[in-house]
């Protein structure tokens, strides 16, 4: 699905996004995209769509090189940007104007899913809230039946029952065939719908199978001497670390945490995953 080979991103010498990332997302997952500010998340979206060329490496996306910005690329994946300029024409005006651009776009779920969200697509789209700009695209983007949807911050701007919406939206209308890249700062609104988590900053990406993380690390409120200790931080009172090996005391491991721990100790982690794996 998409594959980064030693993939680097400069705007000049004396600025560098990201360098050598490698990793593999492979087809049909919800993925949660992580990283400090400024660690590159939203030019690994436009690297993704071919609206940026690498600096160095290799993207592949769906089988395409995105810089080559063929039709049936285009027609399988769809950005839903943290902020963007939409045209000065109705809700209904846009559906009839861009739907015609990907082959498998679904009207009654476009309808469904405003009516969900609580849209009014007789209304400009220039004339909308912010929130309400979003969840028209949310809806745009999830009835295109494309193969890889994109999206940048897609909570920023929506309240809270919104949030909830937009969650329950992932669930029960992403197909088997789909994959949603969701790169984000606001952690707690992923928790239940992604099923992996891509980590990344300046210099080091990876992607996580959260399914298969418990079987390999260990998130513990109350460690022995035995543990290798990751990493450890103070929450609330209490002292929780991420460790090595499978325990059966262990809790769900936070999202926020498991960041942390790629953050203050990558080596240590991917080295605990990798043997664990072996």
């Amino acid at each position: 699905m998409i594959t980064l080979s030693d993939l680097g991103f400069t705007y000049s010498r004396k600025s560098t996004v990201f360098t050598g990332l490698t990793l593999n997302i492979p087809a049909g997952r919800s993925v949660g995209v992580l990283g400090a500010n400024g660690a590159g998340k939203t030019t690994l979206i436009k690297l993704l769509a071919g609206l940026v060329s690498p600096t160095q490496g290799e993207v592949s996306v769906l089988g395409f090189n995105p810089r080559q910005r063929q039709a049936e690329f285009y027609q399988n994946l769809f950005i839903v940007p943290e902020e963007s300029e939409l045209p000065p024409v109705t809700g209904m005006a846009y559906l009839k104007l861009y739907s015609v651009f990907y082959p498998n776009f679904d009207h009654k779920r476009f309808s469904h899913l405003t009516d969900q969200f609580d849209v009014d697509t007789s209304k400009r789209l220039t004339e909308m809230s912010l929130g309400q700009k979003k969840k028209f695209l949310v809806a745009f983007a999830m009835s295109t039946g494309c193969q890889l949807i994109l999206m940048d911050e897609p909570t920023n701007g929506l309240d809270i029952p919104a949030k909830a919406q937009f969650r329950d939206m992932v669930i029960q209308h992403q197909s088997d065939e789909q994959t949603f890249l969701i790169c984000t700062h606001q952690v707690r609104d992923l928790d239940s719908i992604i099923d992996s988590v891509v980590m990344m900053n300046e210099t080091h990406a990876h992607w996580f199978d959260l399914g298969e993380l418990p079987e390999k690390i260990s998130q513990v409120s109350h460690r022995s001497e035995e543990d290798v200790v990751l990493y450890s931080e103070q929450r609330m009172g209490n002292q929780l670390s991420i460790v090595v090996g499978g325990q059966p005391h262990a809790t769900d491991i936070d999202l926020e945490l498991l960041f942390n721990t790629f953050h203050n100790n990558y080596d240590g982690l991917i080295q605990a995953i990798a043997k664990d794996a072996a």
